[in-house]
């Protein structure tokens, strides 16, 4: 009887299991077709808060690890990449023999939710999946920065947004999840380059170097292999100065090469003040001591005091002015610090808000009444240097006509008075430069013996103004550049169209959304599906975003039922966003042994996107 039921038994079993794998396969399906679904990243658009193919590198001067952007061959062909540098002591991989050849590592698999936003609205900074408008058939991953019925201007790096009901653009601030994930390193002082192959290459990296008064600190201590500054104490005020060295505290990425970031940048324009320096304060002995971190940033200078009483304070000086006079901002009392005990301090200056850290958590900050996010201040960021560049150019270019024997005295004559109304438009604009000094981070200390130990410095993701490329619009038979073509021509005949080309002084057009070409974004109450979001990528330099789309796939809803223009150019509508991206479930792999594929996830890196 037994040996009767047992074959019955298995044959049971074997069906609940492939019951089991049915549904589960089912389950699978639906969960993607109406929940969940995966996508793999293949560029660096999102680096360094999302990698697509890349290398991970082990730097050979100062041992930093970084990620360098790679093409899919390479996952099984080793190389040492030319264009990566050190993002920490600007060392370049290939060129010393100690670098080991290196296997690309595929990208980030991620989940999209992709209903979520039927129930809640999306948000500034959500990183968000959506069909490419240039071409339907591509999946995009970037992160959302404007809203419908807002206008959106990026403006030295910043955003700046002006509501549907507001006159006044604001700064767009990050919340501080988003924050999180978007801070890139500028020096990491645990990582010090080595001096002697500084020397050899002739390096010039960033560094801490001795200010005022610096003979009262000691800056060899490695203990654990680790970088220590110590402040000796029973001296005045004692400064480190910090040298931003070949950078100049441009926003380069380290994902990219350099000539990459230096396309998508503009010389003397772009320059990043939004930091947040770090370290852990450890006094050495009982008593009173102190330390503060300053920031100069164009016509700003903030200090964050850090007391071992405990008392912090939060302060303001204008820059270039006589006054050494110094306002408080706020202050507030976060408990003693123990002799021997170290404790973490950090201070930002992020999106027109300073604000001072302990321990991990925020315990004083500006508001706008001291700091607002002032739109007029961004904007002078921007023009002096840009007037600055073109009334040079100009000088130059008079000054080499003159040169020229064959000049009629009527010519001649009137090329000297356009050169002297020059010079006099120069020398107003030098006397304006002093607000747009060098920016600077320094360390002071005064009183008893510290220890400072994980100083780092790191800089906030920055957005740059890039040009819009406009030649396809005339040479290209594609058909997603015929509705461009078609709205290009009626904006050129003076007809209203959604987009507006605007050029600068160059006579190059602006992208859209960036400084002097804000973009509007319009809000449809009769049909939310035609709603207009703008979209960026955190890595300017790689990212293919609506800053510079001039295309558009004829499979969008490009004209409404009369035959008007609808679609603008640079934006994403409502209904092809296919939802937000919440998880990285399976970041880029180890390669495998031999046959280097990257198949092995990188656990540590699971993490929910922010």
């Amino acid at each position: 009887m037994s040996m009767e039921k047992t074959p019955q038994k298995g044959l049971g079993q074997f069906r609940d299991t492939v019951e089991s794998i049915y549904i589960a396969i089912i389950l699978a399906f639906v969960l993607r077709a109406f929940l969940v679904e995966a996508f793999v990243i293949p560029t660096g658009s999102m680096a360094n808060s999302l990698y697509g193919e890349h290398y991970v590198l082990t730097c050979p001067c100062c041992g930093q690890q970084y990620a360098h952007g790679s093409a899919p061959e390479r996952r099984v062909t080793g190389t040492r990449p030319p264009q990566a540098h050190c993002p920490n002591c600007t060392y370049q991989y290939a060129d010393s023999q100690k670098s080991p050849e290196v296997f690309s590592r595929g990208g980030d698999r991620v989940l999209v939710l992709k209903y979520l936003y039927n129930f809640s609205p999306p948000k500034p900074w959500d990183v968000v999946v959506f069909k490419n408008p240039q071409n339907n058939r591509e999946n995009f991953i970037k992160r959302l920065i404007g809203l419908p019925g807002e206008t959106i201007e990026i403006v030295h790096g910043d955003i700046f947004v002006k509501g549907p009901d507001s006159q006044k653009f604001r700064i767009r601030r990050k919340d501080s999840v988003a924050q999180k994930a978007m801070w890139l390193i500028v020096y990491d002082n645990d990582y010090p380059p080595d001096p002697i192959l500084v020397k050899e290459e002739g390096l010039n990296p960033p560094r801490w170097e001795k200010g005022r008064g610096g003979v009262h600190w000691e800056m060899d201590l490695k203990p654990y292999g680790r970088r220590v500054f110590e402040y000796k104490g029973a001296g005045p005020l004692a400064e480190l100065r910090f040298d931003p060295g070949e950078n100049n505290f441009r926003p380069y990425n380290s994902y990219n090469a350099l000539e990459a970031d230096s396309r998508s940048m503009h010389g003397d324009m772009d320059i990043c003040t939004d930091w947040i320096l770090s370290c852990v304060l450890k006094p050495i002995e009982p008593g009173d001591s102190q330390v503060n971190l300053t920031f100069e940033c164009f016509g700003d200078r903030f200090r964050a005091e850090f007391n071992t009483s405990g008392a912090i304070r939060l302060l303001h000086q204008p820059r270039g002015k006589p006054s050494d006079k110094w306002a408080e901002w706020g202050k507030a009392d976060v408990g003693s610090f123990v002799a021997g005990e170290g404790r973490e301090i950090a201070f930002s200056n992020v999106d027109y808000r300073a604000k001072l850290w302990v321990d991990g958590k925020i315990v004083l900050a500006s508001n706008d009444k001291h700091y607002p996010g002032d739109y007029k201040k961004a904007i002078q960021r921007v023009t002096i240097p840009r007037q600055r560049r073109e009334i040079d150019q100009r000088i130059e270019d008079i000054q080499s006509q003159l040169s020229s024997q064959s000049l009629s005295p009527a010519k001649k004559q009137k090329l000297q008075e356009q050169l002297s109304a020059d010079i006099d438009k120069q020398r107003h604009l030098i006397t304006q430069w002093g607000w747009y000094q060098k920016p600077g981070a320094f360390i002071s200390a005064r009183g008893g013996k510290l220890q400072l130990s994980h100083i780092k410095l790191k800089r906030d993701v920055y957005y740059t103004c890039p040009r819009l490329d406009i030649r396809n619009l005339d040479a290209s038979a594609n058909p997603m550049y015929d509705y461009p073509r078609e709205m290009w021509e009626m904006w050129k005949s003076n007809h209203q169209v959604p987009n507006s080309w605007k050029r600068d002084s160059r006579g190059d057009y602006l992208a859209w959304g960036t400084t002097g070409n804000p973009i509007k974004l319009r809000s449809f109450p009769a049909n939310h599906d035609l709603d207009e979001y703008f979209c960026m990528g955190d890595n300017s330099a790689q990212s293919n975003d609506g800053r510079t789309w001039i295309a558009a796939a004829p499979s969008l809803r490009l004209k409404d039922k009369n035959g008007k223009f609808q679609y603008q150019l640079g934006t994403v509508p409502r209904y092809n966003i296919i939802g937000r991206a919440v998880l990285v479930y399976w970041p880029a792999g180890f390669p495998l042994p031999v046959l280097h594929w990257p198949i092995v996830p990188d656990v540590g890196r699971i993490r929910l996107i922010r």
